[in-house]
């Protein structure tokens, strides 16, 4: 077999179009993107290349998965050592992912028969890493080549075989730099996100400044203050009859405010001593005054009109104009040009230049020409450059690929729908970059009236007008802003000459608001990210995605409007990182990975500058990780959002983030209500928010009581005394509610767990039954009371110690027999054989080491260095998902070091286990002819006692007529068997499930529902069953303000449902079971989110 040169690109796409240009010759792969990924954390130990002796003392290794040597900065030999040999002293740590386990072989085996390599991945930093990881993996021990193209057409790709180079090691230094400078902010941020915030959150180094940009907006909107001014139009004629419209602009020799520009955000005028506010008096007297007048042309200015046409797409524009031209996000605007560039149709889609190659220049001229004629061509091509000071390479522009382009109407047939409108906006946009300008004149005739002895006693209008002379790009290509400027001077003005009189024929007057700054949508997101150099434009999409993911925004219309925990998020960094928050810091750290691409910056020198020097990232997180250990509470409370000072109460009112809920809150420690998560800040008033709290303070309507015998026939219990709201004199109350799904009666009233504004709160509605939780407060447990005998068996074997059920009977008859704790009688005993017993001596040792160890320290530390100490901590290092278990337990541990004594942890961790074990009330779902206004509580009563019971007294044959065409026709109810009454979902129903009959089912009226007897039961079940569709009655969540609750993440809204593993709530692609303390008549929309919330993070 002759051998074949192999070709490696990223993705098989790219591969099938590539493989058609270059012949028999060549093999073509695709690496299906990286091959390697830095390796997590937890995986560091158990790694090969892991000495204990060598690694153990290196932290960021054991922290981030990235080795660093950051002895050799005190020792300046060391350090020129290292030069000289080549040394680095960052090295990250890079694994083969399993999905790429399977690409790796099928790479080497194509590598078996080749004689060269040539490594085609994308020509950006990226794909520069992407050949240098291939390299590594495969070792190729024949000729490697590495080539690169702007676009994928046969003539690209042949000279690129011609001009191959090496790989830019460079290139490949600064993409590795940033992937350790993300990888150190991330983790460390989201680190202290999640113990201060919760709820999934994270940062990064450009995450969290986005963030905050869109957070400072709200800020502005919510510090605006609008204001009220008028405007007069007046309809204008000349002599010849020609009627225009003219503006107002000034009166008494004051020009008018006619906008935002005028104003600041606390609604004052910027320049008061020269320009003025027309109210609605005096915009009403110049109606009256100048109506129907003469007035003079005083000032008519021509000038040349001349419009340049914008140059081709960059990443950054295409982004925000298929976004507003187009709709969608910029994640789908990229994935789209991922797909056109990777088959032929465009170049290289991820570019900071706006320039064209003399091939493109020709073929867009050339295009022009055919089209719009020699008129619409300038003399010289058009060059374009950036204005950027962050560019990252000078790329080619994004524009249709080829040395003549194809034409929308020609890839008709071959793209669909979307494909082709981002085409035809590349297309449009590169022709138009190399046509004429759009010339004309523009005009601007000013007018003044006087009515000397009135308050208004001089107005002045003015009319701008415009006659376009020559279309230029224009006629091929408009963006939005350009359409609506367009529309705003399209007034064609009349031949006047100063000092005409022209009349104003009727003047019509109109009201207006100054508006709040408008909030970011993506495209101009995207324009500020590129503007501010945070990011990169080949990121944006990626970093906007994760915004909204992490539920910091949730969409209006296209505007992305922040939550409270976005504000939260953003308090707590601009907080505690005032100098690495700054945008300037994001921007700079771009800088520098330019400077390293560039070669002009040793990679190592930064790193160990930027995490190591005495100021460095290393010192700022471990202050402020020691701040958070000792301090959260306060650290939580200067996170809340301030939404303001209620002079009624004398206190300030806050909205605050816990356990995934937003909620507002009176004070410190005051009554709290939750918050509709779509509410927008700006609309989250003290007024509002004291009518969230005064609606949640409302206590429910008590009907009536039921004595202590009805109430047992009614729930079927004798513990009615543990029912809360019980009262030996009167029996159970009866409540009124108002759920999710309407109005509902319960009899008792419902455990009153501590709200999740309070440490107990927090600390009750850890998901205590995943067992890491459960093991680790079994730890706290049997440590601080060593006569807690159940959480020393719940940690016996956790670590695995070899301690069998026997033995654990055994231990406890000693322990029964002498009348000593579990405890006790486990460090007694001389059962167990050697490594047992020595790993319960050591179980023993730690656990008493607690009255002694680190007293002074908070409790969740505490915990922590115990779960070290007993080895239980690595043990869950080596389970599966064992990131997201360990993120579990440091919510957990954070939650712990909110309390000031042990005692008190114990004590509610026993209340909840006691809430937990409250017997629920019963409820009932009203009928639907009751209503809150009518019902009694008879009518409770008779609710609250479905369903009824009708036993069978003797064995009765059921003959169905007419006979069904499928099934028996015939069937039993055995004697002693059952028929049951129910209020159902969609409505009342009898049911008998039996031996011989099976489950039998039958639909009847409300009215039959307390009276019908067995005689009309037998009768029902005598008819057919209606097996038609019945429409399914979908119980949809509410939010506070009546409307349907929409899941943030789907945007589909929220039901509650009941499975054959109990009620859960689902927004159609996620579902999740109700919790501990939940229950379908109390469930409201924001802990139905925070349940889909917590599922979605267990599946990731």
């Amino acid at each position: 077999m002759v051998p074949k040169s192999l070709v490696i690109v990223e993705s098989p796409a790219k591969a099938k179009t590539i493989s058609r240009f270059l012949g028999d010759d060549y093999t073509v792969e695709a690496s299906v993107g990286h091959i390697r990924d830095l390796i997590q954390p937890k995986d560091v130990k158990t790694d090969k290349r892991f000495s204990a002796s060598i690694h153990i003392e290196n932290p960021t290794l054991l922290k981030f998965g990235i080795e660093s040597n950051s002895g050799s900065l005190s020792d300046p030999l060391v350090k020129k050592l290292q030069q000289q040999l080549g040394t680095k002293s960052w090295v990250p740590w890079y694994v083969e992912s399993l999905k790429s386990q399977k690409t790796i072989t099928q790479l080497k085996r194509a590598l078996k028969k080749a004689d060269a390599l040539y490594l085609a991945t994308d020509e950006d930093r990226e794909g520069e890493a992407i050949a240098w990881h291939l390299v590594e993996v495969l070792q190729p021990d024949l000729p490697v080549y590495r080539m690169v193209f702007h676009e994928i057409t046969e003539k690209a790709i042949l000279e690129a075989l011609q001009n191959t180079r090496a790989i830019d090691m460079n290139q490949v230094s600064a993409q590795e730099t940033r992937r350790v400078l993300d990888r150190i902010i991330g983790y460390d941020l989201s680190g202290l996100a999640r113990q201060v915030i919760g709820g999934g959150a994270t940062g990064g180094r450009v995450q969290s400044p986005t963030l905050r940009k869109i957070v400072e907006r709200e800020r502005e909107r919510i510090r605006f203050k609008s204001t009220a001014y008028w405007s007069a139009t007046a309809e204008i004629n000349s002599n010849d009859s020609h009627s225009f419209d003219a503006k107002l602009i000034g009166i008494n020799h004051k020009r008018v405010a006619s906008g935002k520009n005028d104003f600041n955000e606390n609604g004052e005028l910027k320049r008061p001593d020269e320009v003025v506010v027309l109210s609605e008096e005096n915009a009403a007297r110049v109606q009256e005054q100048f109506s129907n007048e003469p007035l003079t042309t005083t000032s008519i200015e021509t000038s040349p009109y001349r419009r340049q046409p914008k140059p081709p797409f960059t990443t950054s524009t295409f982004q925000q104009e298929v976004i507003n031209k187009l709709g969608g996000s910029s994640g789908a605007a990229m994935a789209i040009a991922q797909g056109l560039y990777q088959n032929g149709y465009i170049t290289y889609h991820r570019t900071d230049s706006p320039g064209l190659s003399d091939q493109a220049l020709n073929a867009a001229r050339k295009e022009v020409e055919e089209l719009c004629g020699a008129d619409y061509l300038p003399d010289k091509p058009r060059t374009y450059v950036t204005k950027s000071e962050s560019a990252q390479e000078a790329h080619e522009a994004i524009r249709p690929a080829g040395e003549t382009f194809r034409t929308p109407e020609e890839l008709r047939n071959e793209l669909n729908k979307d494909q082709l409108a981002v085409y035809e906006l590349i297309w449009k946009r590169t022709l138009a970059s190399q046509m004429t300008d759009e010339t004309g004149e523009t005009k601007r005739v000013t007018f003044e009236g006087e009515t000397p002895e009135l308050d208004i006693y001089h107005a002045t209008f003015s009319s701008t007008g415009r006659t376009i002379t020559h279309s230029g790009f224009k006629r091929i290509y408009q963006d939005v802003n350009e359409e609506l400027v367009d529309q705003e001077d399209a007034i064609i003005l009349p031949d006047l000459e100063e000092g005409q009189k022209v009349t104003a024929k009727n003047i019509e007057i109109h009201s207006h608001e100054t508006k709040p700054p408008a909030r970011f949508t993506e495209a101009s997101l995207v324009k500020w990210m590129e503007e501010a150099g945070i990011g990169r434009p080949s990121t944006f999409a990626a970093t906007i995605g994760k915004i909204q993911a992490r539920e910091y925004t949730h969409k209006s219309g296209r505007a992305l409007v922040p939550t409270v925990k976005a504000f939260v998020a953003t308090n707590f960094s601009e907080n505690e990182f005032k100098d690495e928050v700054q945008y300037e810091y994001t921007a700079n750290l771009n800088q520098k990975l330019d400077l390293i691409a560039d070669g002009t910056l040793d990679r190592d020198n930064f790193l160990n500058d930027w995490y190591f020097q005495t100021s460095g990232w290393e010192s700022r997180i471990d202050n402020i990780q020691n701040q958070v250990k000792v301090d959260l509470p306060r650290i939580r409370h200067e996170a809340a959002h301030s939404i303001g000072y209620d002079q009624e109460i004398g206190q300030y009112i806050f909205a605050r983030f816990a356990n995934q809920k937003p909620y507002v809150q009176i004070s410190v420690d005051g009554e709290t209500a939750s918050l509709p998560p779509t509410l927008p800040l700006d609309e989250l008033t003290v007024k509002k928010a004291k009518e969230l709290i005064d609606l949640a303070s409302q206590p429910d309507t008590v009907l009536g009581w039921v004595n202590r015998e009805k109430a047992i026939e009614i729930t079927a219990t004798t513990q009615i005394e543990r029912i809360l709201g019980y009262d030996t004199s009167k029996g159970l109350p009866v409540y009124l509610r108002n759920g999710s799904f309407g109005e509902y009666v319960s009899l008792g009233d419902f455990p009153k767990w501590p709200p999740m504004s309070s440490k107990e709160g927090r600390l009750m509605k850890q998901p205590h039954h995943l067992k890491v939780i459960k093991v680790a407060c079994a730890y706290l447990q049997a440590a601080a009371n060593p006569d807690d005998d159940n959480a020393i068996k719940i940690i016996l074997n956790e670590p695995k110690r070899g301690i069998g059920k026997k033995s654990i009977e055994n231990i406890e008859h000693i322990a029964a027999n002498e009348a000593i704790s579990f405890k006790e009688a486990l460090a007694k005993q001389k059962l167990l054989q050697d490594k047992p017993a020595k790993a319960v001596r050591k179980l023993i040792k730690n656990l008493n080491s607690w009255e002694t160890n680190n007293i002074d320290e908070p409790v969740g530390f505490r915990l922590r260095e115990l779960l070290i100490d007993a080895g239980y901590w690595k043990q869950i290092s080596r389970m599966d998902k064992a990131e997201d278990k360990i993120k579990i337990l440091e919510n957990l541990l954070a939650t712990l070091n909110e309390f000031s004594t042990i005692e008190n942890i114990l004590t509610t961790l026993t209340e909840r286990q006691e809430l937990k074990d409250a017997p629920k009330p019963k409820t009932a779902s009203l009928l639907e002819k009751m209503s809150a206004e009518n019902i009694t509580i008879e009518d409770a009563i008779n609710v609250l006692s479905l369903p009824r019971e009708l036993p069978i007294q003797e064995t009765i044959t059921i003959e169905i007529d007419p006979p069904p065409k499928k099934g028996e026709a015939t069937f039993k109810l055995l004697k002693d068997e059952m028929i049951t009454v129910h209020n159902g979902p969609f409505g009342p129903y009898i049911r008998i499930e039996g031996d011989d009959c099976g489950v039998q089912t039958r639909s009847i009226s409300e009215d039959d529902i307390f009276s019908i007897d067995l005689d009309g039961c037998i009768s029902l079940l005598a008819t057919p069953k209606k097996f038609q569709r019945r429409q399914t009655k979908t119980i949809i969540l509410k939010d506070n303000d009546g409307k349907p609750a929409i899941d943030s993440v789907s945007g589909k809204p929220i039901e509650v449902k009941t499975g054959k593993f109990g009620p859960y709530v689902t927004d159609g692609t996620t579902n999740a079971s109700l919790q501990l303390g939940d229950s379908i008549e109390q469930i409201t929309s924001e802990r139905a989110k925070e349940l889909l919330a917590d599922r979605r993070a267990q599946q990731n």
